[in-house]
């Protein structure tokens, strides 16, 4: 980030990673009685302020600067010299920023701006002595209101709604609340649906990604019919064509959709282009036109510029096919990657990976500034890890690679290394970008330039204009994915609900998301949702105190929730089910009342899960009683299940085996490996198993008893 003063008008450059020049931003002070000279000293403290940063963070200082020389020309006073001048002006231009009737913004809207980014920028410049150091910056606070809105991001074919009324009947929120449902019944009722329009994106996306893979091979088939000696050989010979007996004595050019190789010749071409070119340009289509061995307008209207024989060629459907112009067809064969093939392969990576946000994901690299690689290659080449930068958190986030994600991230390195070695070459800065390709914008004539690709939601739910995957894959628009209900972040979101679905837990989710669980819970799960849940809860408590204290009235089914006395009986069938004997005080009464003497076997409890902590000194104390239950305890007393605990020392003995295979075999199944946790696991089995010898010692001190008694 630098700056130049031309008059009373300041220009900026931003530094764009993405692109070759900076992008330029100007901001006047013309009529707010200042001077360069004044106004130099707190650029230059802005500048080093903001130097490094993101490209939005440069952009959100140029109009902070450009509000803050407003208030000048508002005020009309000078520039201030004295700590008193100072704090009047601070809390006139404070008073003016939430009172300017030119802004649009909300109030809520100027406080957050206020407080993230003007109250830290003129704390730099008080660091930096140009405002005096005991001038004092006012803060503003505003409460948060809790509302079932509250930002959150929404799910997978939602639209925006409006907010929904809790005093309305649960029923008009998101999902149906009958008290009388399992928990299970009514978690699908909402997971079947989020999974089924998931499901839907994952086969649209790797029918797009395998058909684009498909097509870049018969491409590369195609090209091989072809060498570079030929083509080496034709240029240097001047000899860009042949008279064919089919042309009547025309001369047909090599690479001519009416020469019978034509298709071959161009995808050669393309091929050649790319090992020896040094410039972005050279496949584009102006490149092509300028090459003799082809027609001097390809990829025009007429027929005979068009390479029809790819028609036949592509696994794509006709309706599809007819989506694509000549250009994108060319490159598609030629094996160059489009926004629209990023696009499904970033929303198969985020399913995969719902730790990568889609922002982190389209600005993926391969290798830092510093040339260390991003992905890193572990187990004897069958798994790898991919670390991705996360702006906004601040923090570099990294995945063991799921068998689907890393075969896309080897195609994606596989049909990228030609644009790679040529952008390389140019020196070019976006060689290290994970998605590379060739642009196909007709407005700008960028056809064919080879670039970073621009990966946009519109890509995903488009519109008649932009060929998008829901128009060219009507099974996204019949599950109503399109635009409004179909995004990244939509996605993202609805696989961390999923996760939330699964296991219940909040941590579970932000671990699944990659985000705090406070960011998990106010973000991320939809508050409609918890509020709906929350509610049945207590519904569902409260019926049950209500049955339990009238349970042989006549009047039971009108106080009740129910409107019919079969939901009724499968609530109280229900209850007896989720409350076991002898185990709460109400569990107590549910079965005195309930029951009744009815001399039905008690229900099996339900499964459970064993945990462990995964440190060096937990492993260490499991492998050690592993060792003592095997060496002191009988087949009988291993399966012994004790009455309070529910538990035995078998269960003890089977986890410490699973953790110890886990640990030193190198060929586990992926699910298992996610939900082990198998990295943490490696890093403290060898500590825990240093760790064991001393609890051995002290575990030869205890005695057991030989004969366990029933109790």
């Amino acid at each position: 980030m630098r700056y130049e003063i031309d008059g009373e008008v300041v220009t900026f450059y931003l530094d764009n990673p993405k692109r070759d020049n900076p992008d330029t931003r100007r901001v006047s002070f013309e009529g707010a009685g200042l001077t360069p000279a004044q106004v130099i000293p707190m650029l230059e403290a802005t500048v080093d302020w903001r130097r490094g940063k993101s490209l939005d963070t440069q952009n959100t200082a140029t109009s902070m600067l450009a509000d803050f020389f407003a208030g000048f020309r508002a005020f009309g006073e000078p520039w201030p010299t004295h700590s008193q001048n100072w704090t009047l002006f601070v809390l006139h231009f404070f008073q003016w920023f939430f009172t300017n009737t030119e802004s649009g913004s909300r109030t809520g809207t100027r406080a957050k701006t206020w407080s993230s980014i003007f109250v830290p920028w003129l704390g730099y410049l008080k660091d930096a002595e140009i405002i005096p150091l005991d001038v004092v910056i006012p803060c503003v606070h505003i409460k948060k209101l809790a509302s079932l809105d509250g930002g959150v991001k929404h799910l997978l074919g939602q639209g925006r709604r409006c907010i929904t009324d809790p005093a309305v009947s649960a029923q008009k929120l998101l999902v149906d609340v009958s008290f009388g449902m399992t928990d299970t019944d009514y978690l699908d009722t909402i997971e079947e649906q989020c999974r089924h329009l998931v499901g839907v994106i994952k086969k649209v996306c790797l029918q797009h990604w395998w058909g684009a893979m498909q097509d870049a091979e018969t491409g590369r088939k195609l090209a091989s019919q072809v060498s570079d000696d030929m083509i080496d050989r034709a240029l240097a010979e001047e000899r860009y064509g042949e008279m064919l007996k089919s042309s009547r004595g025309q001369f047909i050019k090599y690479a001519s959709p009416s020469h019978p190789q034509g298709i071959a010749w161009a995808l050669a071409w393309a091929r050649h282009s790319l090992k020896r070119g040094n410039s972005r340009d050279c496949v584009s289509a102006s490149t092509m036109r300028q090459s003799p061995l082809f027609n001097a307008r390809p990829f025009t209207g007429a027929r005979d510029n068009n390479y029809s024989i790819l028609d036949g060629l592509t696994v794509l459907t006709t309706e599809q096919w007819g989506n694509f112009v000549g250009p994108a067809r060319f490159y598609r064969f030629a094996g160059l990657l489009c926004g629209l093939d990023a696009a499904a392969a970033c929303a198969l990576l985020t399913i995969e990976h719902p730790q990568f946000s889609s922002e982190s994901l389209q600005d993926a690299m391969l290798l830092n500034v510093r040339g260390k690689s991003r992905l890193l290659v572990t187990d004897h080449d069958e798994r790898s890890i991919l670390m991705i930068d996360k702006p906004r958190a601040g923090r570099l986030k990294s995945a063991a690679l799921s068998e689907l994600a890393q075969e896309i991230v080897q195609d994606i390195i596989r049909a990228t290394a030609p644009v790679r070695e040529v952008l390389k070459r140019s020196g070019d800065k976006r060689w290290r970008y994970l998605f590379l390709g060739a642009l196909n914008d007709h407005r700008t004539s960028r056809v064919g330039i080879l670039s970073v690709l621009n990966v946009r939601p519109s890509l995903l739910n488009g519109t008649s204009t932009v060929i998008s995957l829901s128009r060219l894959y009507p099974l996204l628009t019949q599950n109503n994915l399109q635009s409004g209900t179909l995004d990244f972040r939509r996605l993202r979101n609805t696989l961390g609900v999923l996760k939330w679905f699964e296991t219940g837990s909040i941590l579970e989710m932000s671990r699944t998301l990659g985000n705090t669980r406070k960011v998990a819970l106010k973000h991320y799960l939809p508050a409609a949702l918890l509020h709906a849940w929350n509610t049945r809860i207590i519904r569902r408590f409260q019926n049950t105190l209500i049955v339990l204290a009238a349970h042989d009235e006549p009047y039971l089914l009108d106080v009740t929730d129910f409107s019919d006395l079969a939901d009724l009986q499968h609530f109280i069938a229900q209850l007896i089910l989720d409350y076991p004997a002898n185990t709460s005080p109400l569990a107590d009464e549910v079965h005195r009342r309930l029951r009744g003497a009815s001399p039905s076997a008690t229900p099996a409890s339900a499964p459970s899960l064993l945990n462990v902590r995964l440190s060096p000194k937990s492993l260490a104390y499991l492998y050690a009683f592993h060792d003592l239950a095997l060496k002191t305890l009988s087949t009988v007393q291993q399966d012994k299940v004790d009455t309070l605990s529910g538990l035995s020392p078998r269960q003890f003995i089977d986890m410490a085996k699973l953790l110890m295979h886990a640990a030193e075999n190198t060929e586990l199944h992926p699910a298992l490996r996610d939900s082990l946790d198998v990295t943490q696991l490696i890093e403290n089995h060898d500590r825990a198993l240093a760790l064991k010898g001393e609890i051995d010692m002290q575990f030869s001190k205890l005695t057991l008893k030989r004969k366990w008694e029933a109790t």
